[in-house]
Formats: structure tokens, C-alpha cells, sequence
């Protein structure tokens, strides 16, 4: 009677563990093909938008399958980074908003916050939630790379390109 009882147990166990292996695989199988169209969006020598468009698509594949992984904040990086050099600000933002929502460990979170505030600022026009941004970034991160940068964009934002270049031209008769 007992071995009765111990078979399906022991069948049930194999079963579970060749499922988790299928899909431990099928990441494997994707983050090789995300590897696959990274090299070759990279070897390009002209941007390619389509391919630029499907490798958005793959990241947000992994993501969606995958939200628990440590990749998934760098893919939705990436998905933004493509999103804003192929004229989708707008996805840009939602992406950032991604990790700035569920990843607050990422280590790029401050370029996160500075990128956000960069889009706003430069492909969406939207000077307060740009200014938003760039001051959250200074204020959390006094220390980060793009500080100097962000102090600036926020002294010269709203400024008109005549008014920039009479600044300019005021500040280099000091100097």
C-alpha cells in the first residue's frame, strides 16, 4: 500500500522539476535571442528603426515575463534609451516610469530620475515636470554625474535661444 502512495508522489516531484527546467529554458532561450538582436542593432552601421522597434518589443517581452528578474530594469533602460533616439518620448517616459515605480534598486535609478526630467525637457516640451525632475534629481542625488548638468537645464529653462545667446555673450565678456 505504501508504494502505491509514494509513486505519484515521486512522479509528481519529477514532473514539477522538469517544468521549472522548461521554463528556466525558455528565459535562457530568450535572453539569448535579446543578446542576438542587440549585436545585431549594434553592428549597424545606419540606425535600423524596425530592428530598434523589435528589440524594444523583446525587451518588454522579458519584462512582461519575466518582472521579478534582475534584467528587466536594464531592458526597460534600454527600451527607453531606443524610445527617445526613435522619436517616442512619450514610451521613453512610460519606460523610466517602469523602473522609477518597481525597481527603485536599479543601480542606475538617479540616471533614471535625470533621463525622465532630459525628455521631458528636450522631446516633450513639458518644462514643469521637466523642472520637477531635475530638481529631484539635485536634491536626492547632490553627488551624481549629471548634477551640473541638471542645475543648469533648470538656470536656462524657459529661456528663449536669443535670450540663451545674449547670456553666453554676457558671460564671456567676463571671462
Amino acid at each position: 500500500m505504501n508504494k502505491y502512495f509514494l509513486l505519484p508522489i515521486i512522479l509528481l516531484f519529477i514532473v514539477s522539476i522538469a517544468c521549472n527546467r522548461t521554463q528556466l529554458t525558455e528565459q535562457q532561450k530568450l535572453e539569448k535571442e535579446i543578446s542576438k538582436f542587440e549585436e545585431d542593432l549594434h553592428n549597424d552601421i545606419e540606425p535600423d528603426r524596425e530592428k530598434a522597434l523589435e528589440m524594444i518589443a523583446k525587451y518588454l517581452e522579458y519584462v512582461e515575463q519575466y518582472p521579478d528578474d534582475s534584467l528587466c530594469p536594464e531592458y526597460l533602460f534600454k527600451s527607453a534609451e531606443i524610445a527617445m533616439n526613435f522619436s517616442q518620448p512619450h514610451n521613453s517616459i512610460r519606460y523610466l516610469t517602469q523602473i522609477e515605480d518597481n525597481y527603485l534598486r536599479y543601480p542606475k535609478y538617479p540616471t533614471v530620475i535625470f533621463m525622465k526630467a532630459f525628455v521631458y525637457d528636450n522631446h516633450i516640451k513639458d518644462i514643469e515636470k521637466a523642472k520637477t525632475y531635475y530638481l529631484r534629481y539635485v536634491e536626492k542625488y547632490p553627488n551624481h554625474t549629471f548634477v551640473t548638468d541638471a542645475k543648469a537645464a533648470v538656470m536656462f529653462m524657459g529661456l528663449t535661444d536669443d535670450e540663451l545667446l545674449k547670456l553666453f555673450e554676457d558671460m564671456n565678456k567676463y571671462n
